[in-house]
């Protein structure tokens, strides 16, 4: 079947297997290098950086927010794998214009799953595809219930930026048993050592 769709419940048309991909996430690159998919993808972003060796080899395209079109343009994919919070939507338009362009939106552990089903299904690498996402799911139906533990999480410094509800990870973190401290905030706050 040549159509998909995303999770963005867009249509993409892909009348063959993908043989040159480029990812705009640096966790869906880890992803497709998961699924055996590394001698098909064609470039990453410049934070795509594990597996530290494999993306070594991989042509840098731009940030997540920032991609060089051009440089894209001569790497001609055949599919490109983005995602809604980490890419920006002007820059997305703009590819969706020449090329099957697949995006996830991710809030919390079952889009994740739906997500890693997704890419299997597109990139024709379903078995693997499944059997992470049950690993996934068993793993998580075996974390003990320690009760609610305290915790900060930050995504950066200078400033620093912790994390606040209405994201994927404060949904991670209370699958996992943590309670956010910065839970009563909205997505990445600003945050000051008196904070």
């Amino acid at each position: 079947m040549p159509f998909f769709i995303d999770q963005l419940s867009d249509n993409i048309f892909l009348p063959q297997p993908p043989s040159r991909i480029i990812s705009l996430v640096p966790s869906q690159t880890e992803l497709l290098f998961h699924l055996g998919l590394g001698e098909k993808i064609v470039g990453v972003t410049k934070y795509c950086v594990h597996p530290k060796q494999a993306v070594k080899t991989k042509t840098k395209i731009g940030g997540t927010k920032n991609f060089d079109l051009e440089l894209i343009q001569a790497l001609q994919p055949d599919l490109i794998i983005g995602n809604k919070e980490e890419n920006y939507l002007v820059g997305i338009m703009q590819l969706k214009e020449k090329y099957p362009v697949w995006m996830s939106d991710i809030f919390n552990l079952p889009d994740a799953l739906a997500m890693i089903k997704g890419i299997g299904q597109i990139t024709q690498t379903q078995v693997m595809a499944n059997n992470l996402g049950q690993a996934i799911t068993q793993e998580f139906a075996q974390l003990s219930a320690y009760g609610t533990i305290p915790a900060a999480y930050f995504i950066w410094r200078k400033p620093y930026m912790g994390v606040g509800n209405n994201t994927f990870i404060h949904e991670m973190l209370k699958v996992a048993g943590f309670q956010n401290v910065f839970g009563q905030v909205s997505r990445y706050p600003a945050v000051t050592s008196a904070d």
